[in-house]
């Protein structure tokens, strides 16, 4: 539900007869004021729900803090960060599914915020690797895999071009499947136009064992409106058929500094599962911003052809989908 645009006023002419004085603006219909109420109360809504969102965050670092330090000051916690994300989408082959992640975290200020609180609900590759905003949606996922996690970080070696951080938690609820994850990453300046992204991830966790994973990033700007992204991810483990990998390359014409379309072409496989690419598609897409700077509305269409076993033959798919998602905190 996209939310409205403050109504312009209408500026006032000098009457004729008296030119000290201006004529009152036009009344408004009882309809027009209620439409113009309707969109007020759902602006201030919105705003309500992620300021409440972001305070509630920032609250629970509090009380967790709390048992390691002596008194904490609530002004201290406003480091609160995250995102939600509601995906419906429509595919030929699937049929309808809603989608929905969120992801929080917050900075412990009595440890020299080196020590953050994380919770999420999202596929766990996602999780543990930091990337769902650089994976497409339309890239599906094991729908067991997204369950509520919640973990530890600690970031001892953070600088421009460098990041090591390791983390700790469980997944699944009262399933109790605990994970630790140890992550670095390296960011460069190509050149002038162009930024390379190297990730490294190694992790274990209770129900799959250990396991590696690697994410490429590269990014380019071809002009003032013209960008490419670069994306691939591979992962290794023991539940895996060989090496799990994601693969797209998206290009975005900015046509406002808010809003932009694009292509995005995406593949996927195991290397060694039966069929060892299980899906490759085209899309077109629209990203915007959607009424607020932290409020964003991408919509796509596009077609895919994908095979689960051996016995399928691929058969073009179409695909209908939107994504809105929200920024909290970070202000």
């Amino acid at each position: 539900m996209r939310l409205a645009i403050a109504l312009l006023l209408l500026a006032v002419v000098p009457t004729a007869a008296a030119q000290s004085q201006e004529s009152p603006p036009p009344s408004k219909s009882k309809s027009e004021e209620s439409q113009a109420k309707t969109e007020r109360d759902e602006a201030a809504m919105i705003d309500d729900f992620r300021a409440g969102l972001t305070n509630s965050v920032n609250a629970t670092a509090a009380w967790l803090d709390s048992f390691f330090a002596d008194s904490v000051n609530p002004d201290d916690y406003d480091t609160a960060s995250g995102s939600l994300t509601l995906t419906p989408e429509w595919d030929e082959h699937d049929g309808f599914e809603l989608d929905s992640s969120f992801r929080a975290r917050v900075v412990f200020p009595h440890a020299e915020r080196r020590f953050s609180a994380i919770i999420g609900r999202a596929d766990f590759d996602d999780f543990i690797n930091d990337t769902q905003q650089t994976r497409p949606t339309v890239i599906r996922r094991d729908q067991s895999d997204e369950e509520w996690m919640v973990g530890l970080g600690f970031d001892p070696y953070v600088q421009t071009n460098h990041s090591l951080s390791f983390g700790a938690g469980v997944r699944g609820g009262l399933n109790m499947d605990p994970y630790v994850r140890a992550r670095y990453r390296y960011e460069t300046i190509v050149d002038d136009n162009a930024e390379l992204n190297v990730q490294s991830v190694a992790f274990w966790r209770d129900s799959d064992g250990f396991g590696v994973a690697q994410t490429f990033e590269y990014d380019t700007a071809f002009s003032s409106k013209w960008f490419g992204k670069s994306w691939f991810r591979g992962t290794f483990a023991e539940r895996t058929e060989g090496v799990r990998w994601q693969a797209s390359q998206k290009l975005y014409y900015m046509y406002h500094h808010e809003r932009a379309v694009g292509a995005d072409i995406w593949w996927y496989g195991e290397t060694e599962n039966p069929v060892p690419m299980r899906d490759y598609g085209i899309r077109a897409l629209h990203r915007s911003r959607f009424s607020r700077e932290w409020l964003f509305l991408e919509g796509w269409v596009g077609m895919h052809w994908p095979r689960d076993t051996l016995a399928d033959e691929r058969h073009s798919r179409w695909i209908v989908g939107i994504e809105i998602e929200m920024l909290f905190g970070g202000d």
